[in-house]
């Protein structure tokens, strides 16, 4: 038996374990105690000294145990206090103590997530590194092979996986995650951010108020002489079916203004019956819709649009309007102060991001249109759907919010609105865009250097 002074055996820092659970050191340390230690630690010599290649938690285990007053045993023999036994595998190449480091840590059941990815990396990156010397292609799939007994489906991912996080470890927030799983999803979203960062950057260069367009027509009549599959996203504020134009005046708010339209149950029902399957054709193949509408129609509505081909979430979003609202019944109240949305997908199309179904958003001030809705509003919905230079298409455009909201977003907008003097609005709005637009971009610019940041 060879041992070795505790104190003299060097750990490297480049180890793979950084965690050690008290409760199961506790055990380890009970049990040599119990029956003695099993298997040596193993060292390898260097120059300047013997450096531990496995057998860390050993170690540590009788080390703990004699501060308690333990007695250690090796083959029925007491070892002298303060040493322990080693065997060395002799003067190893540095791929093959990197091996014996791993082999050890790798079959290991109590590793964290980030100690498992890490050594999956190193484990991956030592038989490339191995193969290569013999003339030959290490790949993924017999990484799974070795370290998962399988190399195919999601053995093979659950190990890609592994090395993709590996290579972010050193950024606080992925090696902040609970799981390999949210790490992941975290490093896509935020290479999803600089790709966008990026995409913006390009699109910005030629993004002016020309890029959008307005069409003083009927929607319907539009939408059925366009072309199929051209919107990315489709924001929809068409009449609530709920007597809108014979609401009261919001408190003195919306004195002068009224509904253009009218806002009956029958027109409602006949306007979106036609609309639902014409929203679905103009649609690209993977595309999110955003349609108003009232409660007592949703359940309507989320039917006809399900019919369409689009499948419509089961509970709509509500907005929030805390300083502004219409007072239906003056004499009796309450002033309404939500909306509902209901939100349909076509094709799948994921979320740019996961976001409450509860948005809160400041009025803005009025442009002589009784539905007139908050330009932060659309911008939040556009967030969740749209990448710069995507489409996005309003069919009731009103007073044009969704022209600027979707020039701050840089993508290329349609509207439809069949009213002259509401077309006039959004007339003015697109005229105003790239002088609110450049303003508005200077505000951004930090905002910019931050997410392109966030991968460095």
């Amino acid at each position: 038996m060879q041992t070795i002074k505790e104190k003299d055996v060097i750990i490297m820092p480049d180890r793979q374990r950084r965690e050690f659970d008290p409760q199961a050191m506790a055990e380890l340390s009970e049990a040599i105690t119990a029956r003695g230690l099993m298997h040596p630690i193993v060292l390898r010599e260097t120059p300047d000294g013997m450096v531990l290649v496995a057998g860390e938690r050993r170690w540590r285990a009788i080390r703990d145990m004699r501060m308690l007053g333990g007695q250690l045993k090796f083959n029925g023999t007491i070892v002298p206090d303060g040493e322990i036994p080693y065997v060395t595998l002799g003067q190893l190449t540095p791929l093959q103590a990197e091996e014996a480091e791993l082999e050890e840590n790798l079959h290991r059941k109590d590793l964290t997530w980030q100690e498992n990815a890490a050594a999956m990396a190193k484990l991956h990156s030592l038989r490339s590194r191995q193969a290569q010397a013999e003339g030959r292609v290490h790949t993924v799939a017999d990484t799974a092979l070795e370290t998962k007994g399988r190399s195919d489906g999601g053995y093979q991912a659950a190990v890609r996986k592994d090395l993709v996080v590996a290579k972010f470890l050193h950024v606080p927030e992925i090696a902040k995650a609970k799981t390999a799983d949210e790490a992941f999803k975290i490093i896509k979203r935020q290479e999803e951010s600089q790709r966008n960062v990026a995409l913006a950057a390009e699109v910005g260069k030629t993004f002016t108020q020309s890029v959008h367009e307005l069409h003083n027509t009927n929607c319907l009549s539009w939408m059925r002489a366009a072309d199929g599959e051209l919107f990315d996203c489709i924001i929809a504020d068409a009449p609530y079916g709920m007597g809108a134009d014979s609401f009261g005046d919001a408190g003195g708010k919306l004195t002068g203004i009224e509904h253009h339209y009218k806002d009956d149950y029958d027109s409602w029902k006949a306007l979106m019956e036609d609309w639902c399957p014409l929203s679905y054709r103009v649609a690209k193949a993977q595309c999110h819709a955003y349609v108003f509408c009232d409660l007592d129609n949703f359940h309507e509505l989320k039917k006809m649009m399900t019919q369409a081909g689009w499948w419509v979430t089961r509970t709509p979003f509500i907005v929030n309007k805390p300083n502004s609202g219409r007072v239906p019944h003056p004499q009796h109240g309450p002033r309404r102060q939500w909306e509902l949305i209901l939100y349909a997908i076509k094709g799948k199309k994921v979320t740019n991001g996961i976001y409450s179904d509860v948005i809160t958003t400041m009025a803005d001030p009025n442009m002589s249109h009784g539905a007139q809705k908050p330009v932060a509003l659309y911008i939040d919905l556009l967030k969740r759907s749209v990448k710069p230079g995507d489409v996005v298409f309003d069919p009731f455009a009103g007073s044009g919010t969704i022209f600027p909201a979707a020039h701050q977003s840089k993508v290329k907008a349609i509207g439809i609105e069949m009213n002259p003097e509401y077309a006039g609005l959004c007339v003015q709005r697109i005229n105003n865009l790239d002088t609110d637009f450049a303003a508005a971009q200077a505000q951004g610019n930090s905002l910019m250097s931050e997410l392109q940041s966030m991968g460095k």
